[in-house]
């Protein structure tokens, strides 16, 4: 079922995904592969308010477009965030359509922030780092997940409200 408007929302949530993408990739951190995600922020929303395939959009469009820009198409940055970012929506819409009624955009975000990091992660090291130590950070990415998740689905439930008028 398509909903009116859902078109013009996906435009939407696409451009502003790829615009937080692209700025996010310049700014500097403390470590190269922790980000906060603040992408995400549009791919949350579009999950919550045009459902599974405006998401799917979102999440494409920014991943290609995003890195494109950048300069991160098709090296590795580009397959920690294809691989970390398809898990992390997967599990995103699984929770959402398991449990809509008890999980709110905020924990399925941070579900989705979860589940990014043990993605990236697993590319590390089977694509980058073949030891099984580097599996010993698991617990340290699953608790960054967890905030920088939670962090992202905060500022997408204000942001619905607001434009909800709610807030």
């Amino acid at each position: 079922m398509r909903l009116p408007g859902s078109d013009i929302k996906i435009a939407v949530y696409s451009a502003l995904a790829i615009g937080l993408y692209t700025v996010e990739n310049y700014l500097p951190v403390p470590v190269p592969w922790l980000r906060l995600g603040i992408a995400n922020v549009a791919v949350v929303m579009a999950l919550d308010e045009v459902g599974v395939t405006g998401a799917v959009v979102v999440f494409i469009l920014k991943l290609v477009i995003g890195s494109i820009v950048a300069g991160r198409f098709l090296t590795p940055f580009f397959f920690f965030a294809l691989v970390g970012g398809g898990l992390a929506l997967g599990t995103m819409i699984v929770t959402k359509l398991l449990a809509n009624r008890l999980v709110t955009v905020v924990g399925i975000s941070c579900v989705g922030g979860v589940f990014h990091n043990i993605g990236q992660l697993l590319v590390a090291r089977y694509l980058l780092v073949p030891d099984q130590r580097l599996l010993l950070l698991l617990p340290v990415l699953i608790f960054l997940g967890a905030v920088t998740g939670t962090a992202t689905g905060f500022i997408a439930r204000l942001v619905i409200l607001k434009m909800r008028g709610k807030t």
